[in-house]
């Protein structure tokens, strides 16, 4: 009896330790970041976090193209089982276009999930049929701009928008001129401010200049797109419009909630990161391939007004958009 029990230890352990060890095994993601951990990244790391062990390694670029390239060539030095992208810069650093790929979407076995990328098939990153044999998958992060110009045109007295943007980051400058390719369509004038650059740069010493435009061109409402220096430096940008009267719409989150802009509607950056974290746990963990899994935007959208902002300019949304909206900036609205 004490030798079966002895065989049956034996035996128990050898079958034990194999599948313990898998069970340990933890995934190894890349994540290539263009200007620090963001909600997204958050959203991302918390979801697949709760699904699986995984080991993560940070390559920030800090907005700076040459530090991106020089993380893309050594890529597959760190030997991951997938790689995260943040937004459209990286992401076309890292696949290229359908028509121009880079070696790594070639030839690379590594997955790839992208998130806050604004429009995937207005960079060419992938085309309208998207037929294209493909190992990634991701998230865009955007309202479709219809949806964004029919709460426009709610706001009182707006008939002339301007957006403000960075000539050098591709995603802005194709989201503003969508918006201004719509404008006719809306029954509103839309005109375009880019900033100066300098040095290969946005140069911020050119909104001054700007602001200076869109008041001659009467101007009520700035736009604010999807643009990671807008985004980066909106405190300045958001206070110095509102100094001028100029109410801000935003397109993303972080101007709203950090920089006081007044009204968006987005999809939230920890939500966008979640879901891309969701596409990342199906191929890790084999359930399905990259290919399988679709491009795709978020399906609901939030609604946000910043009171204070609002207070500030002494302009208000109507009750119908403050109805649907997360009220920000103060703890009571006054009339």
């Amino acid at each position: 009896m004490r030798v079966l029990i002895l065989v049956l230890i034996t035996l128990v352990t050898q079958f034990s330790v194999p599948t313990l060890a898998f069970a340990a095994e933890k995934k190894h993601v890349v994540m290539i970041l263009w200007r620090g951990v963001t909600d997204a990244e958050k959203g991302f790391m918390e979801y697949l976090s709760s699904k699986m062990p995984v080991n993560y390694t940070l390559l920030d670029a800090k907005r700076d193209r040459e530090t991106l390239s020089n993380y893309i060539d050594n890529i597959d030095s760190y030997d991951a089982d997938l790689v995260y992208t943040f937004g459209t810069t990286t992401t076309l650093s890292l696949l290229g276009t359908e028509d121009k790929p880079t070696s790594f979407r070639q030839h690379s076995n590594t997955p790839v999930v992208f998130s806050i990328v604004t429009d995937p098939v207005g960079s060419k990153i992938i085309s309208d049929d998207n037929t294209e044999h493909r190992n990634f998958t991701g998230v865009s992060h955007i309202v479709p701009h219809k949806v964004q110009f029919n709460a426009i045109q709610k706001l009182p007295n707006i008939s002339t928008m301007g957006i403000v943007f960075n000539p050098l980051e591709n995603n802005a400058v194709i989201t503003a001129r969508k918006i201004q390719m719509l404008s006719a369509k809306f029954g509103m004038d839309v005109y375009l401010y880019p900033l100066r650059t300098k040095d290969g740069k946005p140069d911020l010493s050119s909104l001054s200049k700007v602001i200076e435009t869109m008041l001659e061109d009467k101007v009520q409402l700035a736009y604010l797109p999807p643009d990671s220096y807008i985004i980066s430096q909106g405190k300045g940008i958001v206070d110095s419009l509102h100094a001028q009267g100029i109410a801000t719409f935003s397109a993303t989150e972080s101007p709203i909630r950090n920089h006081n802009a007044l009204f968006g509607i987005v999809s939230r950056y920890y939500n966008v990161g979640e879901f891309a974290g969701h596409k990342a746990e199906q191929i890790l963990s084999n359930k399905r391939k990259a290919q399988d899994l679709p491009i795709e935007p978020l399906s609901q959208y939030s609604y946000i007004v910043n009171v204070g902002a609002a207070r500030t300019l002494d302009y208000y949304p109507p009750v119908s958009i403050l109805k649907i909206s997360e009220l920000i900036g103060g703890n009571e609205w006054s009339e």
